[in-house]
């Protein structure tokens, strides 16, 4: 069962792609981020790692991280940061492979997909045979994100120059699939791509 790493900047349709995989590939789909923010919840492994960490004062009324709070504590302190990042990224990790010889021994999915905003999470959990690069025109992008999200051109521009440069994805993966066009269009390279 082939192990697929799928990363893309915000904007560019991870989501979709993963939705087409799912629905129409037999793939099981794992979203790292969602496993992060389950693994923050009350009594998790990351939760209680990070409240031993930075303390109670962390927490909201109800016994849950207040993020925001914790957002702005690490925001301008790199050491802070990279230890919330200690805090959370090697359960995700573990989690991940957990997850995969799992779903390897059960055989339920034809294919998996981890789905990661960096390449270097993906190639850090050690599980992907092939890394799948989502690409859209950075102006098509925005498009995208205004209508879909909202966004503003100021929120967009800080958020494109936050993301590593488009040739790092491009250099690390060894597909790239074009969704500038129709989701037609995705799912007929997905096809090929999966057979």
């Amino acid at each position: 069962m082939k192990v697929v790493g799928i990363t893309g900047g915000v904007g560019s349709g991870k989501s979709e792609v993963l939705r087409l995989l799912e629905e129409k590939f037999n793939c099981g789909v794992i979203r790292t981020d969602d496993v992060a923010r389950d693994l923050c919840e009350p009594g998790e492994k990351s939760y209680e790692l990070i409240v031993k960490n930075f303390g109670e004062t962390v927490l909201d009324m109800d016994g849950r991280l207040n993020r925001p709070k914790l957002a702005s504590i690490v925001f301008e302190d790199e050491a802070k940061r990279q230890l919330l990042n200690q805090c959370t990224h090697p359960q995700v990790y573990e989690w991940v492979r957990e997850k995969v010889r799992e779903w390897r021994t059960k055989k339920d999915y034809s294919m998996i997909a981890v789905e990661a905003a960096l390449m270097d999470e993906l190639k850090e959990i050690g599980v992907c045979e092939s890394y799948w690069y989502v690409y859209v025109k950075p102006e098509i992008r925005r498009e995208r994100l205004r209508i879909s999200r909202g966004y503003s051109d100021e929120k967009m521009d800080a958020i494109f120059a936050s993301q590593l440069p488009e040739a790092v994805f491009l250099n690390g993966c060894d597909v790239v699939i074009d969704n500038n066009f129709d989701l037609e269009n995705v799912e007929k390279q997905l096809k090929s791509l999966c057979k």
